[in-house]
């Protein structure tokens, strides 16, 4: 009888040091995993979904670190540091023009281009150009 008693004995602390093995190595492998997972982001850097205006006013702000691209509208430099407000009829229609005469899917490459020379839109073409980019999305 002595002898299986510890048998019994033997088996149980034999289970526990498996169990407790096994628990070590279940939390380090846990461990790894959780250490070298980096979540991707739902859309890549650097890229927008476009169906957000926070989007678009964040890739607007970050075309004045590009260099700037020019959609024959080499004209519309001189208004480079000017505020938007303080345009006149004479050159709102100046922008208007060169905005109606490139394709609708250029608008938002034009606003960028214009943000990288330092140019604002007229005040009164911003809803316009907003609806004209909004449009092809």
């Amino acid at each position: 009888m002595n002898n299986v008693v510890y048998i019994i004995c033997a088996v149980i602390l034999i289970l526990l040091f498996v169990l407790t093995y096994l628990d070590r190595w279940n939390k380090t492998r846990n461990s790894n995993a959780q250490e070298s997972y980096t979540p991707q982001p739902a859309v890549p850097s650097g890229e927008c979904c476009g169906k957000h205006a926070v989007c678009e006013k964040q890739k607007l702000a970050e075309a004045r670190l590009r260099e700037a691209q020019y959609f024959d509208d080499e004209e519309l430099d001189r208004f480079s540091g000017r505020g938007s407000d303080s345009y006149d009829d004479n050159e709102i229609e100046a922008f208007r023009y060169v905005m109606y005469t490139m394709r609708q899917d250029e608008v938002k490459e034009w606003m960028e281009c214009l943000q990288a020379r330092n140019i604002e839109l007229p005040d009164e073409l911003k809803e316009e150009c907003y609806s004209m980019m909004n449009e092809i999305d």
